[in-house]
């Protein structure tokens, strides 16, 4: 990583710095406050292997503190960060099947604002589209939407930076565009769109398929105090059916899925009904596949958004300047990734085991010690 700041008077180097923060934050650090502060109690031996700056004259390991930190995060390039840590995560990823054997390995990609870096008066805020895997939640590219702009602009920015061959990349209606399914074609992936009513001409035509001649995968289970009940419908694309002819780049299928949820307590009822489209050919374009991949798509939420704002009280943080508010969310990133692959699928509780114990945030990063 590049030193944004002027050479003259640097006393802690870009890397000492970055990897403090980052064994913090992997450790539970939610704030730069509680950056300094774990730097402060780091063991000498812990600030050693993170590259601290030796002092001769106290003959000891010195952390940076608060104010450094946050300053550097104000500063430093945050795609290429994202693009650093994004290829450390791809490294260690064990979400690689074999493409024989299972279906093809799915990509997400779905966008978040920091409500703390909205001012109360208005305005923009910080707003971040990132892409991760479908199996192990693990972030494999993050890019800043600026303000005026949209998820759609950077929606192929951000996916540059990944090796799509071979599979399948989800999003919500936002990303369902002619543009976006020719862009995933030409890099080798398959989609799974879904269609939202405000698409009008193209939900008008799927709705216009004769979906009660079509044979329905049906499914269903219960959690989270509710019953749920899933059916998942196929419609193969081309004029030899006679179906109304859909015009979108490369789909060979369209699908409905319907969900009939009945709450165990209030015994409320609900129904919702989706429409989509996927380029998805042979034995992988089933229904069951399809309800997997789509059911999948919301891990990015669960896994990835939920933990930010829930775990790590994202949304609460008030930083705003400069490249701050990203570096803590690429961080955050880091440390969710990072833990889901050692296996820990309650980040709260990972987190309070790494906490206890200084070595171990280094450990998990790969450090030695």
């Amino acid at each position: 990583m590049p030193d944004p700041r002027d050479r003259r008077g640097v006393r802690h180097s870009i890397g000492s710095i970055l990897a403090l923060a980052a064994a913090a934050v992997v450790a539970g650090a939610q704030s730069f406050t509680a950056i300094g502060e774990w730097a402060a109690d780091a063991p000498q031996p812990v600030l050693a292997a993170l590259g601290a700056r030796f002092d001769p004259r106290q003959a000891r390991y010195a952390a940076p503190d608060e104010a450094t930190v946050r300053r550097v995060a104000a500063r430093v390039d945050g795609d290429l960060l994202d693009d650093v840590i994004s290829s450390w995560l791809t490294g260690h990823n064990t979400d690689d099947p074999d493409p024989a054997e299972t279906a093809p390995a799915a990509i997400a990609v779905d966008g978040k604002s920091l409500r703390g870096t909205f001012a109360r008066t208005g305005g923009a805020g910080v707003h971040l589209l990132a892409a991760i895997t479908h199996e192990t939640a693990t972030v494999l590219g993050q890019r800043q939407v600026p303000a005026g702009s949209s998820e759609i602009t950077w929606f192929q920015p951000l996916l540059d930076t990944i090796d799509l061959a071979g599979r399948v990349v989800t999003a919500d209606a936002l990303h369902t565009t002619a543009a976006h399914a020719r862009y995933l074609h030409q890099r080798g992936a398959d989609y799974v769109f879904t269609v939202k009513e405000n698409q009008h001409r193209l939900h008008s035509l799927l709705d216009t398929l004769p979906w009660h001649e079509i044979p329905a995968h049906i499914t269903s289970g219960s959690g989270h105090g509710r019953s749920e009940r899933r059916t998942v419908q196929l419609a193969p694309l081309g004029e030899y059916l006679g179906y109304p002819a859909i015009d979108f780049p490369h789909a060979t299928h369209a699908f409905l899925i319907e969900r009939y949820t009945t709450h165990h307590t209030s015994q409320k009822r609900s129904a919702h009904a989706a429409f989509g489209l996927t380029s998805l050919t042979g034995p992988w374009a089933h229904p069951a596949h399809i309800g997997d991949y789509v059911r999948s798509h919301w891990h990015i939420e669960n896994k990835l958004h939920y933990v930010r704002d829930v775990t790590y009280k994202e949304d609460q943080s008030r930083a705003r300047t400069g490249t701050a508010p990203r570096v803590m969310a690429t961080l955050r990133n880091l440390a969710t990734s990072a833990h889901r692959q050692a296996g820990h699928n309650n980040i709260a509780k990972a987190l309070r085991h790494t906490a206890r114990n200084a070595t171990r945030a280094l450990t998990l990063l790969g450090i030695p010690t």
